[in-house]
């Protein structure tokens, strides 16, 4: 997939977490999401977005699930859609993490990229090259 266009994916995707959807906005809102802490959207489906049967994307998810345990980290389920809903994947929203710690997770279930927020913005950080994209999260009805 063209680097414009997964980037055009992560952008479009609706997140859904503890009954708050939300996509990425280049506009300012005056959103803060889960109280203004730190967070991360990760997944282990697909990894470099190679699609994977089902049977292996739930077997890496639940590898993701005991890595966050491990690292005594609070979490909890998310998924991300395509606006459309032809597309989505499992992960979590894991809390008060770090840039660093994501994009360190994101690299080892092969990921290009994490959502990684604070306070009143929501950056989409690329997993290989560590740069970040600013965006502000703009709730979407359930």
């Amino acid at each position: 997939m063209r680097a414009e266009t997964l980037a055009q994916a992560y952008q479009t995707a609706i997140y859904r977490v503890a009954g708050v959807a939300f996509t990425l906005s280049e506009q300012p809102t005056q959103e803060v999401l889960f109280a203004g802490q730190r967070f991360a959207i990760i997944t282990a489906y697909n990894p470099q977005s190679n699609l994977l049967p089902k049977e292996e994307n739930l077997r890496r998810h639940r590898q993701l699930e005991r890595e966050i345990q491990t690292l005594g980290l609070a979490y909890t389920p998310s998924l991300s859609t395509s606006p459309e809903g032809s597309w989505a994947e499992e992960g979590f929203a894991v809390f008060a993490i770090g840039l660093e710690e994501a994009l360190a997770l994101g690299r080892k279930f092969e990921q290009q990229a994490v959502v990684w927020g604070e306070g009143r913005r929501v950056f989409l950080a690329w997993c290989e090259a560590g740069k970040l994209e600013g965006f502000y999260p703009q709730k979407v009805p359930e």
